[in-house]
């Protein structure tokens, strides 16, 4: 065998807290490799100080995986047995190396997947929710608006009954985020996936409004997986009436500022800033100022 034919892309999920997630194989592969690539070399240095092991790592992350692949095929091509790892869980989904691993097909090097840890399937087997089927749609988006405009195109039913729609949110962004799936879906069941894997592993569900008054602020740190499971039917045309009356009740109960309830609402629904008033109104007291 020519040392050419031996290069390959060896890509290996790490754990996602629990360091005793990482499989043997994962190990092994890892010792054998000429090089580990990195999201963050010092973040996988710590994993390898504590596997014992000492490999020339690299970065390789969003910013850089398109500039650094040629360089990277031409070095597998040449026989270079590279080993592709994430911060956590499974790289290429929401993490960096997706453009790497479709240059090796396409340059005909050998690609092997080591699986482990994926922190939406994790959250979905503990979750209670549907499993199947589920749709991941990776982190939301960090601007409000796009997000809104997101989650009321995604949170839709499947074609014969309930689906589940995965997200990755930062913990300083839940609250939002559970304001907006309120909004958009307040009957949806929701389960926030926290601290998986790890001493503190927490599943809260419940509606986006029932999950969110029980959030404390230790639970405002790291990363969560957020479920939202979407019942057929339940994602209706949002300018029928009861469907704006819920709409405005999950956006003042969440906390929403008005004024910036009711453009939102506009904007989503097309009922006038003069009706959401009213209608912000009728679901409690407060907000007495003219729109």
């Amino acid at each position: 065998m020519t040392r050419q034919a031996r290069g390959s892309l060896h890509v290996v999920a790490t754990p996602i807290g629990n360091l005793g997630d990482l499989s043997p194989r994962a190990v092994q592969t890892l010792a054998q490799a000429d090089v580990v690539l990195c999201e963050d070399t010092r973040h996988t240095a710590q994993l390898m100080n504590h596997l014992g092991l000492h490999k020339p790592m690299e970065s390789l992350h969003a910013h850089n995986e398109h500039a650094r692949a040629p360089d990277l095929v031409a070095q597998l091509r040449a026989g270079a047995k590279l080993a592709l790892v994430s911060d956590a869980g499974t790289p290429c989904l929401s993490d960096p190396g997706a453009h790497l691993v479709q240059a090796a097909h396409a340059a005909g090097v050998a690609v092997l997947s080591i699986p482990g840890p994926f922190a939406v399937a994790t959250a979905l087997a503990g979750s209670g929710l549907c499993p199947i089927p589920f749709a991941f749609w990776g982190f939301v988006a960090k601007k409000a608006g796009e997000r809104r405009r997101d989650l009321h195109r995604q949170l839709q039913p499947g074609p014969d009954g309930p689906m589940t729609h995965a997200y990755y949110v930062p913990g300083r962004d839940l609250t939002d985020v559970l304001a907006d799936i309120a909004a958009v879906a307040p009957g949806a069941q929701v389960c926030v996936a926290r601290e998986l894997t790890k001493v503190h592993e927490q599943f809260l569900v419940g509606t986006a409004l029932e999950v969110v008054s029980r959030l404390v602020a230790e639970q405002l740190r790291g990363e969560a997986v957020v479920l939202v499971e979407v019942a057929a039917g339940a994602a209706r045309n949002v300018d029928a009436g009861h469907d704006v009356v819920a709409l405005v009740a999950a956006a003042r109960a969440a906390g929403e500022p008005r004024k910036g309830a009711l453009q939102r609402l506009a904007a989503l629904t097309g009922r006038s800033r003069n009706d959401l008033y009213d209608l912000w109104l009728a679901a409690g007291p407060g907000a007495e100022e003219e729109p």
